[in-house]
């Protein structure tokens, strides 16, 4: 007997043997206890297992019957049958098992593998260039000269701009700065997080040059009560390179294709053409007045600046010095531009010269219609640059247009250069410490802008419909060549409208600053006395100007209360006496003195009242205090003008 074993152990073979006993008496009682619950579904009749055999049974005995030869055939059974089923299953056997009913345009393999990367592929999306917008120069030019008759005969459409007794003529010029680096930069832009991916524009599709089709500039006058009228576009300059109504000519007539692609290549390829249309040059005047404006421009700096504590006579002496300077610097500047010019024209060009006369075309710009100017030139001249021989040498003879236009700036260089000397002789006589400025003018170097290369440039136009007394501000957008124009075939089609359009736009510039047109005839009040006068009522001295017949003009008028500023006077001038009419639109209507007064200027006192004007119409009134109008920078200017005219 072994004790301290547990019971369990003992008898573990009996617990189990009893256990397995236990679960297959279950099992055989469940299967006794469910046998009536298992059934069979068979033609529709519930069968328990004592009537599935003999159900079966049946089943195979009439299928047996069905079998035999001489068995009748139920058709009634495939009539019930739906047939619909096939119709959807032959509907799909025709239709395409491809996502699309298109499947997408591929390139050839084996051209993607040859060609090289810049011709361009049809099965990629490109980059949608955004031109930046040009950053305008908030001062706005005007000026005011005499064309040549020349010029007029050449260009009819100024004639209806002019005054009927003489050519004197008042424009705008409005200058903006355009980002060539953007510029490029867009161009040669991509997006690899777009979905799907904008590839790169193949560089040979714009010749790799930001080719500027365009610029335009719109213009808004100001009415009387203040608020801004409807956007105008301001018109291309008369006779310069344009090609804005040959594009539209085109588009109307259906001939705006490749070929007129290739021809704008050619000609713009020209560094010369380029700036012609971004920078048209001005007519030839009589007094070569406009000065084209430089990149770091200063003319928006205060006339006042240092001259705080200085006397009035000293502020009024450095005010023209400064304005001598300034057009010394103009004048420097605009010489070195048409040198530049010149230099790729061929060189300078004057009468009598070897091929000045020369009537053959040479190896020049012609171009038939491609010459860009459209009905700009009456003389049927050609264009400039179809044939895109770039720089010439100094002894090409060029086209009858090349040789007129570099006679026309070698006689423009060589009135600016007598004014520079002149200039230079009146700027040492003020001032003969100025050396250092001289040099420092003497030094600038003016290179023809390329488009390819450079940075940034200005670009302007002249505005020639302005009118004297009106107020207006300008803004601008520049139109590129478009490098997916006619493209079509190379495009998905969800790009293919963008192959359409010849030049992409810009974004609009900022309005500039307003500028107000200067009237005809100027005044200003250097004298004022409360008690002078015949009548005792005060009078004033006023001195006037007026640019008349390539000549500023300048008088001088005592006026007492009631009368009106200005009138027919015979003044002198270069080519002697002249009639010119000073009348202006202004009355005086009182002299009142001031006890503030401190004259200054070289004035009394008693000569420093303050005077009241007003336009005869009763629109405006305006005060004037005579120490303050004879430093004023306009009068010296004008003065300044006044004086040339008088010693030329």
């Amino acid at each position: 007997m072994n004790k301290g074993i547990p019971f369990w152990e003992q008898h573990v073979e009996k617990m189990v043997f009893g256990l397995a006993a236990v679960v297959m008496l279950a099992v055989l009682a469940a299967i006794v206890i469910d046998y009536d619950a298992v059934t069979a579904e068979i033609d529709n009749r519930t069968l328990g297992p004592a009537e599935v055999d003999e159900a079966m049974v049946g089943k195979a005995r009439e299928l047996s019957r069905q079998l035999q030869p001489d068995a009748e055939a139920d058709t009634e059974q495939f009539l019930a049958v739906d047939g619909s089923g096939g119709e959807a299953f032959r509907a799909r056997l025709a239709s395409s098992t491809a996502p699309s009913a298109m499947p997408p345009v591929v390139a050839p393999a084996l051209a993607s593998v040859l060609l090289p990367e810049e011709v361009g592929t049809s099965d990629v999306w490109y980059y949608t260039p955004v031109i930046p917008e040009p950053r305008i120069q908030q001062m706005v030019m005007q000026t005011i000269d005499t064309l040549e008759a020349t010029e007029v005969e050449r260009n009819p459409d100024l004639a209806d701009l002019l005054g009927s007794s003489s050519n004197d003529l008042i424009w705008t010029t409005p200058v903006a700065e355009i980002d060539l680096a953007g510029f490029r930069a867009e161009l040669e832009g991509e997006d690899s997080m777009a979905n799907p991916v904008r590839s790169q524009i193949p560089s040979n599709w714009y010749n790799r040059r930001p080719y500027v089709i365009d610029v335009v500039f719109e213009r808004q006058e100001k009415g009387d009560d203040g608020t801004w009228g409807q956007v105008e576009v301001v018109a291309p300059v008369p006779g310069r390179l344009s090609y804005r109504e040959e594009i539209v000519e085109r588009i109307a007539d259906g001939t705006l294709d490749a070929g007129f692609r290739q021809q704008i290549w050619l000609q713009l390829d020209d560094k010369v053409n380029q700036l012609e249309v971004l920078q048209p040059e001005f007519y030839a005047t009589r007094n070569d007045s406009f000065a084209a404006p430089a990149m770091f421009d200063d003319r928006e700096l205060s006339a006042d600046d240092g001259m705080e504590d200085v006397s009035d006579e000293e502020a009024a002496r450095r005010q023209e010095q400064r304005e001598i300077e300034r057009r010394l610097r103009d004048r420097v500047s605009s010489a070195g531009r048409i040198e530049a010019t010149l230099k790729e024209l061929g060189g300078e060009l004057r009468e009598g010269d070897a091929g000045a006369d020369d009537d053959s075309s040479g190896s020049g710009r012609g171009g038939g219609r491609g010459s860009g100017r459209g009905k700009s030139d009456p003389n049927g001249d050609p264009g400039f640059g179809s044939s895109g021989q770039g720089k010439k040498g100094s002894s090409s003879v060029g086209s009858a247009t090349d040789r007129r236009r570099r006679m026309n700036l070698t006689m423009k260089l060589d009135r600016l250069r007598s004014e520079i000397e002149r200039l230079q002789d009146d700027l040492q006589a003020m001032d003969p410490a100025a050396q250092d400025f001289l040099e420092s003018v003497e030094s600038t170097t003016v290179e023809v802008i390329d488009i390819a290369v450079d940075d940034q440039m200005l670009i302007w136009t002249h505005d020639l419909s302005v009118e004297p007394g009106a107020t207006y501000r300008y803004r601008t957008r520049v139109f590129l060549y478009n490098p997916l124009f006619a493209r079509s075939r190379q495009l998905l089609e969800a790009q293919q409208d963008r192959a359409k359009s010849f030049t992409i736009e810009s974004l609009a510039s900022d309005w500039s600053s307003p500028v107000e047109i200067r009237p005809p005839v100027e005044f200003y009040v250097v004298r004022a006395s409360e008690d002078g006068g015949s009548m005792g009522l005060g009078e004033v001295r006023v001195e006037m100007y007026r640019y008349f017949d390539g000549s500023r003009r300048s008088t001088q008028f005592n006026v007492q209360p009631g009368e009106q500023i200005g009138r027919n006077v015979t003044v002198p001038g270069a080519g002697g006496a002249v009639a010119v009419d000073f009348s202006t639109d202004w009355y005086l209507v009182d002299v009142v003195a001031d006890p503030a007064a401190s004259g200054g200027s070289g004035l009394d006192r008693d000569d420093d009242a303050t005077v009241i004007c007003r336009r005869i119409d009763g629109t405006e009134l305006r005060l004037r205090i005579p120490s303050r109008q004879l430093v004023n920078q306009d009068r010296i200017r004008l003065k300044t003008d006044a004086g040339q005219g008088q010693s030329s």
